[in-house]
């Protein structure tokens, strides 16, 4: 009978000694703190995944993806669960994906019925978006930046909190085009006589990492085979790996395809542009430049804090253009961490705003010359 007392007794002491993890969720748009079912789902859910890893796990909400981003980089979260923009955006961290939903959406630009134009330079339309962190509005962003168009391009680009107001103000006239999912959009447009003007390629609803250091490889296939059983989110989803969130980061931040003044290049012709001589300019941070960088790569950090768009305002960011070649005709190759950096992107605009006639870009950067097994070189052992 005394077995039978002490065991659970030293099962739940051992479990009360474990560690505290920390899960944070970043909430949906449609999603709010002060609603009680959310809550109550969210903390059901919290209390499945601390069965699953048998460890006791605290819930952190969270409204920006941004707040969520840059604590799991300064290591304070040990999962996060959020859309999948947040998720793509902390694999930098060392975070690995576990679960992604099933159920997947796509982002929608639609115009009204009184809108002739496209979704094209100078159209000067008048566009309503989502909230700018938002998966949708993170998408639509996305899109715009990857056909090289700017704010200027639109005569208004106005983001909401509020995830119908887009539509409602097309509705009312005070917009010409708007963003929402695909499946709002397209019930918009039949009702309204709108037109489906882009869109975008799909990506999972929502998704699970974790920190491998906090949650070893065993906990975390007990955790994906629990929640793939059921879950009080009511989620169907599936295992998922760092690779499924390759195209999503890429897609979520990329840079734009094209750069009016400079030549876009790939690995083997930067391979070949160096071997002639021409110069090659890493403006990365330092830490990322020491751990591997080209071989003869010159180190020209560009330190960034403006928008990541086209039409960024140069005078919140800081780089060193002296150091380039003095000769403005010299030819010249910027690269950084690859179509999801923007440093490069910015730097070699700044190179040709000022007169530099012989920009490359190398837009696939470091990772793309990593993936094409080119030698390098690095300072640290």
């Amino acid at each position: 009978m005394l077995r039978l007392i002490v065991l659970p007794l030293l099962l739940v002491s051992a479990y009360a000694q474990a560690a505290t993890l920390t899960l944070g969720v970043v909430l949906d748009q449609h999603e709010s703190i002060s609603d009680t079912n959310t809550n109550q789902r969210y903390r059901a859910f919290t209390r499945e995944v601390e069965r699953a890893v048998g460890q006791p796990v605290r819930l952190q909400y969270y409204k920006r993806g941004f707040t969520a981003i840059k604590q799991a980089k300064e290591g304070t979260l040990d999962m996060v669960f959020g859309p999948v923009q947040v998720i793509a955006n902390i694999h930098k961290f060392k975070f690995e994906p576990v679960l992604k939903s099933s159920e997947v959406t796509s982002a929608a630009f639609v115009a009204g019925p009184n809108f002739k134009g496209t979704l094209a330079g100078k159209s000067n339309a008048r566009l309503g978006l989502p909230d700018y962190e938002s998966l949708i509005g993170s998408i639509a962003r996305s899109e715009i930046n990857s056909r090289g168009l700017a704010k200027s391009d639109f005569t208004e680009v106005k983001f909401h909190s509020m995830a119908e107001a887009p539509l409602f103000g097309l509705k009312l006239g005070r917009y010409d085009m708007a963003v929402a999912s695909v499946e709002e959009a397209k019930t918009w447009a039949a009702a309204n006589g709108g037109r489906i003007l882009l869109t975008s390629a799909s990506v999972p609803l929502r998704a699970l990492s974790v920190l491998p250091e906090s949650v070893p490889a065993a906990s975390q296939q007990k955790l994906a085979a629990a929640l793939q059983k059921g879950n009080s989110l009511n989620l169907a989803l599936s295992a998922a790996t760092r690779e499924d969130f390759k195209s999503v980061a890429s897609m979520l931040n990329t840079t734009p395809t094209s750069l009016p003044g400079a030549k876009l290049i790939s690995a083997s012709e930067a391979k070949a542009l160096i071997a002639k001589g021409m110069p090659i300019y890493d403006v990365r941070n330092e830490e990322e430049y020491e751990i591997g960088h080209v071989p003869g790569a010159i180190f020209v950090p560009y330190k960034e804090s403006s928008a990541k768009e086209v039409g960024f305002d140069p005078a919140d960011d800081q780089f060193a253009l002296y150091k380039l070649p003095k000769d403005k005709n010299a030819p010249l190759i910027m690269y950084c961490d690859g179509t999801i950096c923007w440093k490069s992107y910015k730097s070699a605009t700044l190179a040709i705003q000022a007169g530099w006639k012989n920009v490359h870009w190398f837009r696939g950067g470091f990772p793309e010359w990593r993936e094409a097994k080119l030698p390098i070189e690095s300072r640290k052992n």
